[in-house]
C-alpha cells in the first residue's frame, strides 16, 4: 500500500451514543472557557489604549488558535486525523469569538441605567407595577402601559427576586444573557436531533468536539448583530428566542417519536409563547405546516388546531378578566395600526440573506435517508417561520423579530456542516491522506470565514465610554431633593425602581401611539397644564425628532407647545460623548443625547 494512502480508520462511536447529559457538560465547559477568556481580555486591556489592547488581545487569541490544533498534531503525529484537527480549529475559533462577545456584552449588562434601547424603561416599569400591585394595563390617558405582553418582564423579575436581586438593572440584563445561553443549548440539541434523523445508522467523528463547536456557534448566532442585536437588553427578544427554539425542538422530537405527550407540549407552548410576544403565534402556523407535510394521521392536525384555538381563547379570556379592555388596546389595537411595508420587508430579507443561505444549504445537505419526509416538513416549518417574521418585520426598521428564524436557520447549517464533513472527510478511508488534509483545511476555512457574514464577529473594545456613566450620575443628581414621583424622566426607570414609583407619561409609549395615530393625549396635556411635575427631563426638546411630538406625525400631539406654555428651561445635561472606537457604542444613541431640564413657570 502506498505510504501516501490513509491508514484504515478506526470505528467511530455512533453520534447518538452521546447523551444529552454529556452534551450539557460540554456546553457548560465551553461557556466556562469562554468566560475565562473574556476575563483574560479584561486583564490584557486594563490600563491600555483601546487600539493597543485590541492588538494584544488579537495576538493572544491568534497564538491560542494555532496552539490548540498544533498540540493535537504533535501528540498524535502520524495518527492525527485531518477531520479532528479541522474541527479543533473551528471549535477553538468559535469559543474565542464567544469570549469576545461575552467581554463586549458585559459592559452593557453592567450598565446601571435602563435606557440602552427604547423598551428598557417600560420593561422595568412593568416590574415596578407588578411588585406594588398596580395594573399592568390601564386606560391610555394614563400613559403608563407597555405595548408588549408581560411574560418576559414577569419571569425576569421572578428570577431576579429569587436571586435576591429584585432591584438590580444589571441582574435583569444578566438574566437575558442566561436565556440566550439556554437557547444555544436547545439549538445544540436540535442539531443532534436533525443529524440523528438524517443519519440514523451513520457514524460521525468526535461527537464531543461537534457538541462543543455547535454550542459555541449557536450562542454566537443567537446573539448575532444582524437580527439579534437586543437579546442582552431589557426586551422580550431573548426569552422569545428561547421559546421559539424550544418549540422547534419539540417539533423535531415529535417528528422523530410521534408521541402524544410531545404533541400536547406543543399545544401548551402556544399560549405560553403568546404571553411572551404576540408575534410568536407564528409558531402555531409552523406547527400546522409541519403536521400537514409530515403525514397522517390527519385527526391529530385537526385536534391540534382545535386545542390551540381553545387554549388561546381561554388565555385571552383570562387576560380580559384581569386587565379588561386596556389589555387589548395596548397589545392588539396599537400594533394593528402599524402598516407593513413590503419594500422594507424585502430589504430585511436582503439583510438576513446569510441565514437564509445557511438554512437552505443545510437543509439540502440533510435531505436523505428514511426520514426525508419528516426532515423536509421541519425544514418547511422553518421557512414558514422566517418568511412570516421577515414579512411582519416590515412594520418597522428593526430586524430583531427575525432573530428566532435566523437561529433555526443556523441550526440547519450546523447540522448540515456535520453531515458534509462526515461524507467529505470522515468516511473516506481509501483516499490519499494529502487529499483528506486539503479537504479538511478547505472546509475549515470556509466555515470560519462564514462567521463574519453571520454577524458573530465583534471587536473586543469597551463599547460604552466612561462619559456615559457621568451622564447617568447627572440625571440622578437632578432627582436629588425631589420626590421621585414628582420628577418626570422621558426614558429610563432605574431612578424609580428603589422607591417603587410607577411613572407614566414616558416618551417611548407616547411616541409609539403618536406614530400610529392611536393616542388620546388629553391626560398628559392636562397634567402639564396643572404643573403635575416639579421637574421634567426630556431629550431633544428643540429637535424635529422630539419623541413627544415627532415632526413626521400626521397630527401634532401638542405636548411641545404645552411644555413651552407652562414650563421654563432651568438647565441642561450634556450629552454623553461618543465612543470613537466603537461604531455602534449604544443601540439607540438618541437616549444619550442632551437633556433639557424644565420646571413649572411661576403661578402654576
Amino acid at each position: 500500500m502506498s505510504v501516501l494512502a490513509a491508514p484504515k480508520l478506526k470505528e467511530k462511536p455512533a453520534f447518538r451514543a452521546i447523551s444529552s447529559g454529556r452534551t450539557t457538560l460540554y456546553a457548560a465547559g465551553v461557556l466556562a472557557i469562554a468566560l475565562a477568556l473574556a476575563g483574560c481580555i479584561r486583564v490584557l486591556q486594563a490600563g491600555r489604549l483601546p487600539e493597543q489592547g485590541v492588538m494584544l488581545t488579537g495576538a493572544f487569541f491568534a497564538a491560542l488558535l494555532a496552539a490548540v490544533p498544533a498540540v493535537y498534531l504533535v501528540r498524535n503525529r502520524h495518527r492525527a486525523e485531518p477531520a479532528t484537527a479541522g474541527l479543533l480549529f473551528l471549535a477553538t475559533a468559535a469559543t474565542i469569538l464567544l469570549a469576545m462577545y461575552l467581554y463586549w456584552v458585559s459592559w452593557y449588562v453592567a450598565f446601571p441605567a435602563d435606557f440602552l434601547i427604547w423598551s428598557e424603561g417600560d420593561f422595568v416599569n412593568d416590574i415596578i407595577k407588578f411588585s406594588v400591585g398596580y395594573p399592568l394595563y390601564s386606560p391610555q390617558v394614563n400613559n403608563d402601559s407597555f405595548h408588549y405582553v408581560p411574560g418576559a418582564q414577569l419571569l425576569t423579575y421572578l428570577l431576579a427576586w429569587l436571586a435576591g436581586k429584585g432591584n438590580s438593572i444589571p441582574a435583569f440584563r444578566a438574566i437575558q444573557v442566561i436565556y440566550t445561553a439556554i437557547a444555544a443549548f436547545i439549538a445544540t440539541l436540535c442539531c443532534r436531533r436533525i443529524l440523528r434523523m438524517a443519519l440514523p445508522e451513520g457514524r460521525i467523528g468526535d461527537a464531543r468536539l461537534w457538541n462543543s463547536f455547535w454550542y459555541a456557534a449557536a450562542f454566537l448566532m443567537a446573539t448575532n448583530s444582524i437580527a439579534n442585536p437586543f437579546v442582552h437588553n431589557l426586551h422580550g427578544d431573548a426569552l422569545a428566542q428561547l421559546v421559539a427554539i424550544t418549540a422547534y425542538y419539540l417539533l423535531l422530537k415529535y417528528g422523530d417519536d410521534r408521541r402524544r405527550g410531545t404533541l400536547i407540549a406543543m399545544v401548551l407552548l402556544i399560549p405560553a409563547a403568546f404571553m411572551i410576544r404576540q408575534s410568536l403565534l407564528v409558531l402555531a402556523g409552523a406547527f400546522a405546516v409541519f403536521l400537514l407535510f409530515c403525514g397522517p394521521p390527519w385527526k391529530r392536525l385537526i385536534l391540534f388546531g382545535a386545542a390551540v384555538a381553545a387554549l388561546m381563547a381561554l388565555t385571552l379570556g383570562i387576560c380580559y378578566a384581569i386587565w379588561g379592555g386596556p389589555f387589548f388596546y395596548w397589545n392588539f389595537y396599537i400594533l394593528g395600526k402599524h402598516g407593513v411595508s413590503p419594500l422594507r420587508s424585502f430589504q430585511h430579507v436582503l439583510d438576513i440573506w446569510p441565514y437564509l443561505a445557511a438554512g437552505l444549504l443545510g437543509g439540502l445537505a440533510m435531505f436523505r435517508g428514511r426520514k426525508f419526509r419528516i426532515l423536509f416538513a421541519a425544514w418547511l416549518a422553518w421557512l414558514a417561520i422566517i418568511g412570516i417574521e421577515a414579512y411582519t418585520s416590515g412594520i418597522a426598521w428593526m430586524l430583531n423579530h427575525i432573530g428566532p428564524g435566523c437561529l433555526i436557520g443556523g441550526v440547519w447549517f450546523l447540522a448540515g456542516l456535520a453531515a458534509v464533513w462526515n461524507r467529505a472527510i470522515e468516511s473516506q478511508s481509501d483516499v490519499l491522506m494529502m487529499h483528506r488534509w486539503l479537504q479538511a483545511g478547505a472546509l475549515s476555512a470556509v466555515a470560519a470565514l462564514f462567521f463574519s457574514g453571520l454577524g458573530v464577529v465583534r471587536i473586543p473594545v469597551q463599547p460604552i465610554p466612561g462619559d456615559a456613566y457621568r451622564y447617568v450620575r447627572d440625571i440622578e443628581h437632578a432627582f436629588q431633593g425631589q420626590p421621585a414621583n414628582r420628577v418626570l424622566l422621558d426614558a429610563g426607570s432605574w431612578v424609580y425602581l428603589n422607591g417603587r414609583v410607577v411613572m407614566g407619561d414616558r416618551a417611548p409609549g407616547i411616541g409609539e401611539r403618536g406614530y400610529t395615530g392611536t393616542a388620546d393625549f388629553s391626560g398628559i396635556l392636562s397634567r402639564i397644564a396643572a404643573g403635575r411635575y416639579s421637574k421634567i427631563l426630556v431629550r431633544g426638546f428643540h429637535d424635529r425628532d422630539f419623541v413627544y411630538d415627532y415632526f413626521t406625525w400626521a397630527k401634532s400631539s401638542g405636548i411641545r407647545q404645552a411644555l413651552l406654555d407652562h414650563y421654563r428651561e432651568t438647565g441642561k445635561i450634556r450629552a454623553a460623548a461618543e465612543n470613537p472606537y466603537a461604531r455602534n457604542w449604544a443601540e439607540d444613541p438618541y437616549y444619550f443625547g442632551e437633556i433639557t431640564i424644565l420646571e413649572p413657570k411661576a403661578g402654576i
